[in-house]
């Protein structure tokens, strides 16, 4: 089974995808409040993704956009105590479940992997700041 599905199974009871985890995990990292397009930035995700993602997010109680009141084009997204709650029980799933994936791996291949994984998303940042 892959990782993506394993960790959609398990973060279903939770009403979160991965892409929603995603997002709260964004959001979090990034500090709330956060524009939007922040975190689609973040995410390397479509306006149209992102706006999907907080739509239901929101509903489910997990965030709340409000317009900023020193720039009322903007729209500012906020975590609400439902919301870290949330994340707060899906991180260590998420962990759990990306650990048990990696076990194969000796400790230097996992090391190597992340050295990789690091590498790609400094060019990967270099890249979207041109």
């Amino acid at each position: 089974m892959s990782l993506v599905r394993q960790l959609e199974e398990q973060l279903a009871p939770l009403g979160l995808t991965l892409g929603r985890l995603c997002l709260l995990y964004a959001l979090q990292q990034h500090g709330s409040p956060a524009l939007p397009s922040e975190l689609g930035d973040d995410l390397a995700v479509t306006r149209a993704n992102i706006s999907g993602l907080l739509r239901g997010l929101e509903r489910d109680g997990m965030v709340l956009r409000a317009l900023d009141q020193a720039d009322r084009r903007r729209v500012l997204v906020y975590f609400t105590p439902a919301g870290e709650d949330i994340l707060n029980q899906a991180w260590p799933i998420y962990e759990t479940t990306v650990s048990a994936m990696l076990q194969p791996l000796t400790t230097d291949e996992q090391m190597t992997l992340l050295r990789l994984l690091h590498k790609l998303n400094a060019s990967q940042s270099a890249v979207n700041d041109d």
